[in-house]
């Protein structure tokens, strides 16, 4: 049985060995590649396809660091056009992991608005980054003390029991704004430059793992997500439920505070189409 650390380096070499099939299978399938520029909305023909693989594609972020580019595979037409894929060879599992202030500062500067102050708050207290944390639930005593005292993070149900008016304009916020934060989840993240910005998810698994092979047009997943999110119903309310998947708390190197990981699930982006 593989620990958690062997799991994850599993997944990735896994998954890197699967874009290099998915690649090998453009660069000799013509109709693969028909399907691909159609699905992208493009209108040139296929010259060269590339992939990251191991040595993964670091690119600018809009905070002038590196950090990775959101296409796994690039397929380059004649015409200058490029379909840009992000594979996921998995029917769920992260898809953007950020620190609570860079997904403010991220979605503020791929949107161009700014996130009002009150959500501000709301987000540090439900993924924990507010310096009053500990003091609310300290104050609330809720049913689900231990979990919030030990993740340093306030539940849906403490959330609310210290301000309604937080609790529901948070989740007035994900559904005012689900567009884009889908898109940002799955086409830009923090990329500054657009050339690494993805415009097509392809669910598709050639290494045995699942049966899978579905192609989405990332734009038009966008236009459709419906305002339905809302917060998960286990242990006081530790997600919050999106049309695409959910978004939760975690801390991959077991810091204080945690990171925002948001999660796609095929199942849900199948039914918006």
């Amino acid at each position: 049985m593989k620990n958690r650390s062997q799991g994850w380096q599993y997944a990735k070499l896994s998954g890197h060995l699967n874009e290099q099939l998915v690649c090998d299978e453009i660069k000799s399938n013509k109709d693969l590649q028909n399907r691909l520029i159609t699905v992208a909305g493009c209108k040139g023909h296929f010259k060269s396809v590339s992939i990251g693989g191991l040595h993964e594609t670091e690119v600018i972020s809009v905070f002038g660091d590196k950090t990775k580019a959101k296409p796994d595979v690039i397929v380059s037409l004649d015409n200058g056009e490029t379909v840009r894929v992000s594979i996921k060879k998995s029917l769920s599992g992260q898809v953007y992991l950020v620190t609570i202030e860079r997904f403010i500062a991220c979605f503020e500067i791929q949107t161009g608005r700014i996130i009002p102050n009150d959500v501000k708050k709301a987000i540090s207290l439900f993924w924990g980054s507010a310096t009053n944390t500990r003091t609310i639930i300290n104050e609330i005593n809720g049913k689900h003390k231990s979990y919030e005292l030990r993740k340093n993070r306030l539940v849906s149900e403490t959330l609310y029991a210290y301000d309604a008016r937080l609790s529901e304009g948070l989740i007035d916020w994900f559904n005012d704004n689900i567009k884009d934060i889908f898109e940002i989840c799955f086409s830009k993240g923090s990329v500054r430059n657009s050339a690494y910005w993805a415009n097509v998810v392809w669910y598709i698994n050639l290494i045995g793992d699942v049966v899978v092979d579905e192609m989405f047009n990332i734009e038009s997943l966008k236009q459709k997500m419906p305002a339905n999110a809302h917060y998960g119903n286990r242990g006081g309310g530790t997600t919050i439920q999106l049309p695409f998947g959910f978004v939760q708390w975690h801390s991959p190197f077991k810091t204080i505070p945690g990171s925002i990981q948001f999660h796609h699930q095929f199942k849900a982006i199948e039914d918006l189409i």
